[in-house]
């Protein structure tokens, strides 16, 4: 641990990391933008500046961004002092130079990143009176909205899209003081993580078309903790909704499990939900044939009639349900007469599954493949079959690239710096499977 000071207070913050990332773990308030906790640091938006002394002599001190500086035992800074907070909120009134300030109708508002910076900063008066630049908007697919003139220019989006994710078709294109981020030409990206722009973006740039169709504010949104149902990987989600439908699903922070992001399929997959061809009473066919719906009560004591007067009850179970419904189910109609649903084959992998999770085989989770120095994938199409996955593995591919940077005792978090060193250099990943992957391209 290191010890620093921050307006005349001592703080004990973890050694080796940056000192955004310190002030924010010890409860400090400071504003930024760019800075990701899973993306490191690039320095791009300027927001996080506080001044650092040089000693106990030095009255004056200097600019620094908080989020490239690390932190060294009895260092000393200011977060409060006049010239910081001054220099923060010239930084926030440049950034919303263009902005439209169309919080009223943004999709963001009430969760947006950018509304807490500017209140934080005290940004409250608009001094420029020239035309805003703006943008055209493109069309990205049936799930993700683009509003680029709400672009605040943080990179967020094709750091994470590009260096994390592995995606390549979209991209940073800039004329002067004009940057877009989007596509060549429109067309549904293509990157199965792409809903994760909804969340890295700070702004309303990147929006859930899924949500938009049936919008509701988050404070109408009933929201609960829930697991992803799209494989079996576990996945922390938050599932909300409003007058009985499942409006979005949005990703839980589970450091151990999923982290920070979350699969298209988990965060989209869930339609099926609100399906009005799912069966959402029970029901009895009646004598001539036709499906009558009866309350959930009056279908168990007809089941229960018809076991106890010796008539064949079949219960088939189903692998969506959760254990305590097909252990209910089973126990109502026998051990005999249930099915869980699955074919023969399903069943067997399954118990090979079973099997080798009790055994002494090590099964790692997501955070932990993250660590691993090299990965066999043998059979498999994880990119389709677990996503979640996969996009670990993608991140063991850059422990070749910590390896060169500890050598070099440069810091994880200096993102940009890191993966200048590294360059091409890549962990082994070997992929034995007939058919190409998307992780023959880790990069």
């Amino acid at each position: 641990m290191t010890v620093i000071q921050v307006d005349g207070k001592e703080y004990e913050v973890e050694s080796g990391a940056n000192l955004l990332e310190a002030l924010l773990s010890a409860g400090l308030n400071v504003p930024y933008f760019c800075w990701h906790p899973a993306m490191g640091s690039v320095g791009a938006c300027r927001q996080c500046a506080v001044v650092q002394y040089a000693n106990e002599e030095d009255t004056q001190g200097r600019i620094i961004m908080s989020c490239m500086t690390p932190v060294t035992d009895n260092a000393r800074f200011s977060v409060a002092t006049e010239s910081a907070t001054g220099f923060r909120e010239s930084v926030i009134e440049n950034l919303m130079l263009n902005h439209p300030h169309d919080c009223p109708v943004c999709e963001e508002g009430g969760e947006c990143h950018l509304q807490d910076m500017t209140v934080m900063v005290g940004h409250h008066d608009r001094r420029y009176t020239g035309k805003k630049r703006t943008h055209k908007n493109q069309y990205l697919g049936p799930l993700i909205g683009h509003e680029m003139n709400r672009c605040i220019t943080c990179y967020r989006c094709i750091r994470f899209y590009q260096d994390y994710a592995g995606g390549t078709d979209l991209s940073a294109f800039s004329s002067r003081d004009r940057v877009y981020f989007g596509r060549a030409e429109d067309g549904i990206l293509e990157n199965e993580f792409s809903g994760n722009l909804v969340d890295v973006c700070p702004t309303g740039v990147f929006t859930d078309k899924t949500l938009s169709k049936h919008y509701t504010r988050k404070w109408d949104l009933q929201s609960a903790p829930t697991i992803c149902v799209g494989c079996a990987q576990g996945c922390n989600t938050y599932t909300s909704e409003r007058y009985g439908e499942v409006r979005r699903v949005n990703n839980r922070f589970q450091k151990d499990v999923n982290g920070h992001f979350l699969c298209d399929r988990g965060r989209f997959g869930v339609g099926f939900v609100n399906s009005s061809k799912r069966i959402k009473q029970a029901g009895i066919r009646g004598e001539d044939g036709l499906y009558q719906a009866v309350s959930l009560p009056d279908a168990i004591a007809r089941v229960r009639d018809m076991i106890a007067g010796s008539q064949h009850v079949i219960g088939i179970g189903s692998a969506r349900a959760s254990l305590e419904s097909n252990q209910a189910l089973k126990s109502l109609v026998g051990k005999e007469n249930y099915c869980n649903g699955m074919t023969d084959i399903e069943r067997d992998m399954h118990g090979i599954i079973v099997d080798v999770l009790k055994s002494d085989i090590a099964t790692p989770g997501m955070r932990e493949v993250e660590d691993y120095d090299a990965i066999l994938v043998l059979g498999e199409d994880i990119t389709n079959h677990a996503p979640r996955l996969a996009l670990s593995v993608r991140q063991a591919t850059r422990n070749k690239a910590s390896e060169m940077a500890a050598e070099t005792r440069l810091a994880l978090w200096q993102d940009a710096a890191v993966r200048e060193l590294a360059q091409n250099s890549l962990s082994p990943l070997m992929i034995a499977t007939p058919t190409e992957d998307r992780l023959d391209s880790p990069l």
